[in-house]
């Protein structure tokens, strides 16, 4: 019986390259979504410093720039 350890251990070992090529895909795009989500906090934070003519501009009431900046999950985006 091959174990989950024998079957990573051959894979990486007969294709090393791929494998940091794989690895550093990973890592680009958790950074990608770790910026995401750092841009996403500062545009909630940025909606509850405007004033409520700011916010009238754009089209967004006073309650709906709270309950955004309250929001916790992320916003889906098209990768382009």
């Amino acid at each position: 019986m091959t174990t989950y350890t024998e079957s990573c251990s051959r894979s990486i070992a007969g294709h090393p390259a791929g494998a940091l090529d794989i690895l550093t895909q990973i890592f680009r795009q958790w950074m990608k979504n770790q910026h995401f989500k750092i841009r996403v906090a500062q545009e909630r934070r940025q909606l509850l410093e405007m004033s409520d003519d700011m916010l009238k501009d754009i089209g967004v009431s006073r309650a709906q720039a709270e309950a955004e900046a309250l929001r916790s999950e992320l916003p889906t985006r098209s990768i382009c």
